[in-house]
């Protein structure tokens, strides 16, 4: 029975799935974050050999067993950031076993055909990346808030914190997002969240603060709903970008939304705010939601490396997690 490892390496958390070659998952683990842009090698280094190890572990397998392993790696951006990865990969017997792809590819391989189409990712950061059936791969953005990119889980809390003291002071409209972030935070008044930043504490992460801003809008809040609205434009844009250079002339592309802020949040006004942006810019443009974890997509990645066309090992994976792949998006 031949395994398959994947590997989804995020900046927040990693996560490993191992599949047999009839597409049954045999083993999982998590572990913790593995972009070495924000942690160093070193510690990268060590989650990625513990989420593997504890993976195969459960597999009650060994690295010489795997007919190949599938990795998708935040960080992996420039040239020199996949020369610095390699060299942070477990070892596996007779090398070259592996794929190793920016993380973003994930979201591709497990949400559209064959992996062709376009992926909007918005987590611990953004990226947007697209692939045509001829293997040509562009990317639009991934490198942060202060390069461009806007609509990350850290772009969501930034902008709730100054809107929600801006409404407040009077510089904007109030809004509920004022009482959720300090509750949530443990301050009063907002304005003390400065001690928190003199002292390092980690609940001012603003990534924490993302969730609130979806339960706002679901609540009816005006100005928490206008920002995932703005955010929804601006990850739209990204795609729009990467259709017009790849997908001109195609009727239709598939655009897949993954990540924790896209698929996670309770409010639908971000992927609604998405698919409406694509629909205007390719009207046959169909937006699907990932329904899985990306790490899917790095197993799949792994077994095209053997399968002539894994669309049915997909679907046995679907069926092995008991989840439907991707849903549709309504654009309205």
């Amino acid at each position: 029975m031949a395994l398959y490892l994947g590997i989804d390496a995020g900046g927040t958390r990693s996560s490993a799935m191992i599949a047999d070659d009839a597409g049954t998952v045999v083993a999982r683990a998590d572990g913790g974050p593995a972009n070495y842009q924000t942690i160093g090698a070193e510690r990268a280094r060590a989650a990625l050999a513990d989420v593997a190890e504890r993976a195969l572990d459960a597999a009650g397998a060994t690295f010489e067993q795997l007919a190949w392993a599938g990795y998708g790696i935040a960080g992996a951006d420039r040239p020199k950031d996949f020369e610095a990865i390699r060299r942070q990969l477990p070892p596996i017997p007779m090398e070259p076993r592996r794929t190793l792809v920016n993380d973003s590819h994930l979201v591709l391989r497990a949400g559209a055909p064959a992996g062709v189409g376009v992926a909007l990712v918005s987590g611990t950061g953004t990226n947007a990346i697209g692939r045509t059936t001829d293997g040509r791969v562009e990317n639009v953005g991934g490198v942060g808030f202060e390069l461009g990119d806007f609509g990350s889980a850290g772009d969501l809390g930034r902008e709730a914190m100054r809107r929600a003291m801006r409404g407040e002071d009077g510089r904007g409209p109030q809004t509920s997002l004022y009482g959720k972030i300090c509750s949530t935070l443990g301050v009063e008044p907002l304005i003390d969240v400065i001690d928190l930043w003199m002292n390092d504490d980690p609940r001012a992460e603003l990534g924490r603060l993302a969730p609130l801003v979806f339960d706002a809008a679901a609540e009816g809040d005006r100005v928490a709903r206008s920002l995932l609205e703005e955010a929804g434009e601006e990850i739209a844009l990204a795609a729009k970008v990467l259709v017009e250079r790849l997908f001109l002339d195609a009727d239709t592309v598939t655009v897949v939304l993954g990540g924790s802020v896209l698929q996670r949040g309770v409010d639908p006004t971000l992927t609604i705010a998405v698919a409406r942006g694509l629909k205007k810019a390719k009207p046959g443009a169909r937006v699907v939601r990932l329904e899985v974890e990306p790490v899917v997509g790095a197993v799949l990645l792994a077994m095209d490396r053997e399968h002539e066309g894994s669309a049915m090992l997909g679907d046995a994976l679907s069926a092995s997690l008991q989840t439907k792949l991707v849903s549709n998006v309504p654009a309205a």
